[in-house]
């Protein structure tokens, strides 16, 4: 028995079992500790503006039709052959007032029809050697001085265009102006007209002139009649430039590889007719905001809140709406001026969501770029930050 205590064979597997357990809990000992590392990108990250004031002219844009300022359809006051008909009675022609258009032969004398007013042949009812009888249809023409344009406008944006009335009337003046009477329905408000789906350069200034009295029968609109002189650019004179502009067909001439500053202008001013019948987008200064903030249409959520930053923290904001157009909305109440309001979106938004505003010195500064600005100090076993 005492043999087999004192035997080396015995003890060394138990030797070697208590060596293997010291050397364990000695390396689990010295084990280095880890720092964590600091969360610097807490919160969502936004962006967003500053509320101030401003005092912004809305926009009323909306759409309509070209139609003629004038339409006329000459007719026969007498009945004979026709045995004369100008060049300028064809149908797209132009002519002049007191041009004559066409004679009707009588009893070996004749009758000449002249131009009532400046204008363009719309259609041509009548041939040379035709017989007419009183009252018969030959032509009909349309005035080039102007054309006007029926917008219709929702009733809810009636409030939007600014109360202007002729300078030298009075808003509730009855005086009579070029045989009609100027009232409350009579404006003046400057327009900007643009062919629908044109580009931007064939453009004309227009003039709200009045409103009609009946609501459109589908959609329940407003229309409103605006004006618009020479609308087949009829009255801009014709220099040398311009009939070799118009006579190419071209837009710009080049000359050894620059433009002639004349020809140059000329052909940047040059536009196509504004044609009877087509529809047009239109723009209209409105009326005058006061104290309003603007924020980007799509900084509106849910109709009428906004998300706003207040302590690092999302809070959701209950708003009064003065004026929304088609890219901003302009906000009367519910912001203060120099609240963080979020533009940007966040998915799964809600009260007391933690959040970091974008491009905030603060959270620049904590930034940590990996592998720079670290060193490892090997006397003490952990990191230091490497300061210059």
């Amino acid at each position: 028995m005492w043999k087999k205590i004192f035997n080396l064979k015995f003890w060394l597997p138990i030797l070697l079992l208590g060596m293997g357990a010291g050397i364990s809990m000695t390396l689990l000992k010295s084990k280095p500790t880890a720092r964590k590392k600091p969360n610097f990108q807490r919160g969502k990250l936004v962006e967003v503006i500053e509320a101030e004031f401003s005092n912004p002219q809305i926009e009323v844009r909306s759409n309509g039709r070209v139609r003629p300022g004038k339409k006329v359809v000459l007719s026969a006051r007498i009945g004979g052959e026709v045995i004369w008909i100008s060049d300028k009675l064809s149908e797209g022609s132009v002519f002049k007032k007191g041009d004559p258009l066409l004679s009707i032969g009588i009893r070996q004398s004749q009758s000449r029809l002249k131009a009532p007013f400046d204008g363009v042949v719309q259609m041509k009812n009548v041939d040379l050697g035709q017989y007419v009888n009183p009252g018969t249809q030959l032509a009909t023409i349309l005035g080039s001085d102007f054309a006007e344009v029926v917008i219709d406008l929702p009733m809810s944006r009636l409030d939007w265009l600014p109360k202007q009335f002729p300078k030298e009337l009075p808003a509730n003046s009855t005086k009579k102006v070029t045989g009609q009477s100027t009232t409350k329905n009579q404006y003046q408000i400057p327009a900007f007209i643009t062919l629908a789906g044109i580009s931007s350069a064939s453009a004309w200034p227009a003039v709200v002139k009045r409103q009609l009295l009946e609501l459109t029968p589908r959609g329940m609109m407003v229309q409103l009649i605006a004006e618009v002189r020479d609308p087949f650019q009829l009255k801009i004179p014709l220099g040398q430039n311009d009939k070799e502009i118009a006579g190419n067909g071209a837009i710009e001439i080049k000359k050894k590889g620059t433009f002639k500053g004349e020809i140059r202008e000329k052909a940047e001013n040059f536009k196509i007719p504004l044609f009877i019948g087509s529809f047009v987008d239109v723009k209209i200064p409105g009326r005058q905001l006061a104290d309003v903030v603007r924020i980007p249409a799509k900084a509106l959520r849910d109709r009428d809140t906004v998300w706003v930053v207040v302590n690092k923290e999302l809070q959701i904001r209950n708003v009064k709406i003065a004026h929304i157009d088609l890219d901003n909305v302009y906000l009367s109440g519910g912001v203060k001026i120099g609240e963080k309001i979020i533009i940007s979106p966040i998915k799964g938004a809600s009260k007391g969501l933690k959040v970091r505003v974008f491009g905030d010195k603060k959270i620049d500064a904590e930034k940590i770029t990996k592998g720079r600005g670290k060193k490892k100090d090997r006397s003490k076993g952990n990191w230091k930050k490497h300061t210059k």
